[in-house]
Formats: C-alpha cells, sequence, structure tokens
C-alpha cells in the first residue's frame, strides 16, 4: 500500500468520525436532522373573523401537507385543507346553511430556532381557495348551492415539539380570501385556523 492510499484512508476514516459525532452532537444539542420530504396532518377549530364573524358560527378545519427542504431554497409547504363554517340565524326562521372551503396553499414554512426539543417556525404563503355556500329551507325544502375559487393569502405560526422522528405542533394561522360572491356578501372571508397535529 502507497504512503498516498494509506493516507486517503485515513483521511476518509477521520471524516467519517467526524461527521457521526457532528451529527450525534446536533441531536443532543436539539437540532433536528434535514429531511427532503415531510408529511403532516392536523385539525382544530376555525374562528370567523371581520366581514363574515356576524354571519358564521365557528367552524372545524382539517389539513395535510409536505413540507419540502432541499437545503438550498428556503424550506417551504404544499397545504391541503377543508373548512367547514355553519350560518348564524340570520337568513330566517326554518332556513339552515353552510360554508365549505377547500384549499391549496404553497408557502414558505421557516424554523425561528431550536431549544432542545421545540420549535418554534412561522409560515406563510398564497393560494386558492375554493368557497361553496349551501342553503337549506327547513328539514324538507330544496337545498341551493353556489361555488367560487378564489385567491387568498395564507400565514401565521406555530410551535413544534419533536418526538424522537415525529414532530406534535400546534399552529394559529390568518386566512384571508378575497371574494364578494356567496351568501353572505362579504368583500372577504377571514379565518383563523387553529390546529394541532403531527409531523411524519
Amino acid at each position: 500500500m502507497t504512503t498516498s492510499l494509506r493516507g486517503l484512508r485515513v483521511a476518509a476514516l477521520f471524516a467519517t468520525i467526524a461527521f457521526m459525532t457532528a451529527r450525534s452532537a446536533a441531536a443532543q444539542m436539539g437540532v433536528p436532522e434535514r429531511h427532503l420530504f415531510r408529511v403532516g396532518f392536523g385539525g382544530g377549530v376555525s374562528v370567523p373573523t371581520s366581514d363574515v364573524r356576524d354571519a358564521l358560527e365557528n367552524g372545524i378545519n382539517g389539513q395535510a401537507f409536505v413540507l419540502i427542504d432541499t437545503g438550498v431554497l428556503p424550506p417551504f409547504r404544499v397545504n391541503l385543507g377543508y373548512q367547514k363554517f355553519d350560518y348564524r340565524d340570520v337568513l330566517g326562521s326554518g332556513v339552515q346553511g353552510n360554508t365549505r372551503i377547500l384549499s391549496g396553499v404553497a408557502a414558505v414554512n421557516l424554523s425561528l430556532f431550536t431549544v432542545g426539543p421545540l420549535r418554534p417556525y412561522v409560515v406563510a404563503g398564497i393560494g386558492a381557495f375554493g368557497v361553496r355556500d349551501a342553503i337549506e329551507a327547513g328539514t324538507s325544502g330544496p337545498t341551493v348551492s353556489e361555488s367560487v375559487t378564489e385567491f387568498g393569502i395564507d400565514g401565521g405560526a406555530g410551535l413544534a415539539f419533536r418526538l424522537g422522528r415525529l414532530e406534535a405542533f400546534v399552529e394559529g394561522r390568518v386566512q384571508n380570501i378575497y371574494t364578494e360572491a356567496g351568501a353572505i356578501d362579504a368583500r372577504s372571508i377571514r379565518a383563523i385556523p387553529v390546529s394541532l397535529g403531527i409531523i411524519f
């Protein structure tokens, strides 16, 4: 074995040991390992605000998303969401209705810092929101529905808690959907989804 070949093998051995030591130290310091793709699921309550708070009750929400971290670009997230709000008693006796919102949002997802297992983060993005208003006249009356797809913005903050390979999270976001259509006839639909969930 030549001296240069022996030197390369020793250098490779030291590089491997240094990498494993750095990764172990990062884990002990609470720095999460980088993963190209992660998947999250969550759900909770949505609170209508602004123009629609007098027309809609508090609703429910659910979401599924993919987190993508290439290590080159800022981490981003592709989010699919669902919300449902029942109408308050603003349409008259015996008339019921609800608003359902399906959304697809692309957002930047930035971790602020990491302290032990805790990782606060912020998220902000834009997307498309499909809004469906449905009105039912009594228990046996016809149901009238109207659907539109509108542009909207979505942003907020959350706190993730590392549980081994998984993370539990709680987050609150503000959504603003720009629309004048629908039974509530508002200039925009603004809601605050508050969610609990898990990231794999």
